[in-house]
């Protein structure tokens, strides 16, 4: 897919991390990016590589993972359009702290480390901006955590299911799952066996599934059976950004 000059500039401009940068501080960042396209399973990097490139997704999902000395791999992290990854590269000399595969093909915003390092010296927003990204991740590890404490298998999987359709408006929709569902089941700390069944007890709250084809007739009913067990609040939770006024979700975020 060609990309224009104006869609990576209002791409630039949307994203959380260069609100209250100045244009020209965002022309300089875009005119050092490289817009690259990789395919299904590709490696972007691996473990231990040198830490050269700050990545943004432009489209598609990226696989954060490492491995055990056995082979046993541990999926840290599905990340997606606006996310960012390859933080490390704002450490001199640094390494990748995990490995970085594409789950679907994928298309990359690459930002050189020395230029992410210049610009951090000379415009503590950029700083700020990364630390903030940082804390973002930190809040996300407690969630996880929170999650594994507090609620059931499938209340979990009812959860994914509501980050991947919270772009989606109405009472509810069809999406179809954006990777493997067994990458799903890894990232959740469990086996795709016990997904499955989950995603089957989940029936009686209105999801069905179709092959990779995931029908949920009321994202309300889904909130009210996940949500309440979970203290995400807007800013932390892609479906609480998108509820509207009448959504438990956001009910139960005005509470906290």
């Amino acid at each position: 897919m060609d990309v224009s000059a104006e869609h990576i500039d209002r791409f630039f401009k949307d994203l959380p991390f260069f609100k209250g940068m100045d244009e020209a501080d965002i022309s300089d960042f875009i005119k050092k990016s490289n817009l690259k396209k990789y395919s299904k399973n590709q490696v972007v990097f691996l473990h231990g590589d040198k830490a050269e490139k700050f990545f943004i997704v432009f489209n598609g999902w990226i696989k954060l993972h490492r491995e055990t000395p056995e082979g046993e791999e541990a999926v840290i992290g599905l990340l997606t359009r606006g996310d960012m990854f390859g933080d490390a590269a704002i450490f001199c000399e640094a390494k990748y702290p995990f490995s970085a595969h594409c789950a679907e093909e994928t298309q990359l915003i690459e930002i050189p480390t020395y230029f992410l390092r210049e610009k951090g010296k000379s415009h503590p927003e950029v700083m700020e901006n990364l630390l903030s990204m940082m804390c973002h991740d930190m809040k996300s590890v407690r969630l996880e955590n929170e999650h594994m404490a507090l609620m059931s298998t499938p209340q979990r999987v009812g959860c994914l299911l509501l980050q991947l359709s919270s772009g989606m408006v109405g009472k509810g929709g069809t999406f179809s799952f954006p990777y493997d569902k067994s990458l799903a089941a890894i990232r959740l700390g469990m086996k795709p066996e016990t997904f499955s069944r989950a995603l089957v007890q989940l029936r009686p709250f209105g999801v069905s599934v179709k092959g990779s084809e995931i029908t949920i007739d009321s994202f309300e009913t889904l909130v009210e059976y996940t949500c309440s067990h979970c203290s995400a609040t807007p800013g932390e939770c892609r479906r609480a950004d998108h509820c509207n006024a009448d959504c438990p979700k956001k009910k139960l975020c005005s509470a906290a």
